[in-house]
């Protein structure tokens, strides 16, 4: 009930900012940092499309790093050319990345000064190292120019024309507000795996988000949408790039630890229902695990940042914490105990509870949004415990594992199916 409170005090706040904001409202001045991997072109032109119809007055920048130089990247480049050619487009090949700190010094200042600089929106075609150093490049570009705040993206998510006015507006709220997230919803709903994920992605933002946003401590900007001030940015954003952990250079989790640096400098993050962007989401349920899990390992590496931190903040930021920490093992430990030690009536009470409280979530989603197939989200459970679960105590288990996991995830379930069978 708490989470429910506070995510609806949360939005009234909001609304009620927005409807006192002056129509002729300016804010801080932006630039859009989208980066991508070899994304499927039809996508990766849609995504490019939106941040064309951008209705933001003050973003002067839109900037795409392409993570790859070889043959099969270049394509990226041309769709970029096709959906820009009447914007003064210009695309730049380095063969250096602007995070290297061994290449020339002179080339590197040279190149991030032609990306600030250039009056049309720019491609960058570089290397491949990683999503971090791509985004290092726009970041570089964005504190060149001087400008105040980076809203960033991926090249498989799509921005409503008014995502950038609504974060800028979050950041204005305080000069305390360091970064802001949007309504991330999901726009691939064709199998059961991704339909029970958007309705997941829904209660993720617009409760959770909403919940931690009252209190200014929203715990990840993910990275299909967000802003943040780049005077926090550039002071963070060399030790950030070079995260390691275990002697290994990290190279997923970037939002959630730049998120935590926001955080440990004692700055505010705030969450906007009206900031929205549509994004995919894995269709089949290996890759959704695969996902989760990656998500849960980047999430116990940063909790000792966030335990560093949360004397900074709102006590709801530890709640948080111990919550997404706690309650996956706590559902694993209450159903082995009812299934081999509880009675019918202690069984009943605990499915009870649980549907209970899916409930009263589910009506409150319904009544904000109208959309009746919430109904469907006690169905997530399955997901919940089949998948999620594993995952989170397996990423626990195996954070040494810096790889992408997709092979490590299909071994574990091979060995759970055969322990089960026996």
């Amino acid at each position: 009930m708490a989470v429910i409170t506070f995510s609806a005090l949360n939005r009234r706040r909001v609304n009620n900012r927005v409807k006192k904001r002056n129509p002729h409202w300016v804010g801080l001045s932006t630039g859009i940092v989208a980066v991508g991997y070899r994304e499927d072109p039809v996508l990766l032109e849609g995504c490019l499309k939106s941040l064309r119809a951008i209705r933001y007055r003050r973003n002067q920048r839109i900037v795409l790093v392409v993570d790859g130089n070889e043959d099969q990247d270049e394509y990226m480049a041309k769709v970029f050319e096709k959906v820009f050619a009447s914007q003064g487009a210009a695309i730049f090949r380095p063969h250096f990345l602007c995070k290297d700190r061994s290449a020339n010094d002179r080339e590197r200042q040279e190149l991030v000064h032609q990306i600030a600089y250039h009056p049309g929106p720019v491609c960058v075609v570089q290397p491949h190292h990683g999503k971090r150093s791509a985004m290092y490049t726009g970041f570089a570009a964005l504190q060149q120019q001087g400008i105040e705040a980076a809203v960033v993206t991926d090249s498989d998510t799509y921005l409503d024309p008014h995502s950038c006015t609504e974060l800028a507006f979050a950041l204005a709220e305080s000069p305390i507000v360091g970064a802001a997230t949007g309504d991330i919803r999901i726009y691939n709903t064709g199998t059961w795996v991704s339909f029970l994920s958007s309705l997941r992605y829904w209660f993720a933002f617009n409760l959770e988000r909403g919940a931690q946003s009252y209190h200014g401590a929203v715990n990840c900007v993910s990275g299909p949408l967000g802003i943040y001030r780049m005077s926090i940015v550039a002071d963070v954003m060399d030790s950030w790039v070079e995260q390691s952990f275990l002697g290994v250079l990290c190279t997923y989790g970037d939002d959630r630890h730049l998120t935590n640096l926001v955080l440990a400098k004692g700055f505010k993050i705030k969450f906007s229902p009206y900031a929205i962007c549509y994004t995919d989401t894995p269709v089949r349920f290996i890759a959704w695990v695969t996902q989760q899990t990656r998500w849960s390992k980047s999430f116990f590496r940063e909790i000792p940042i966030q335990l560093g931190c949360i004397h900074l903040h709102s006590l709801w930021m530890t709640y948080a914490l111990l919550y997404q920490l706690i309650y996956p093992m706590m559902m694993i430990y209450n159903l082995v105990n009812c299934i081999y030690f509880g009675s019918g009536l202690q069984i009943a009470w605990w499915m009870f509870s649980i549907i209970f409280v899916g409930l009263l979530k589910t009506a409150y989603a319904v009544r904000m949004t109208g959309d009746k197939r919430f109904f469907f989200t006690t169905l997530y459970g399955f997901l919940y415990m089949l998948g999620y679960v594993p995952a989170k105590m397996y990423a626990a288990l195996t954070l040494y594992d810096n790889s992408w996991g997709t092979r490590q995830v299909i071994f574990l379930f091979d060995v759970i199916i055969a322990v089960a069978a026996a």
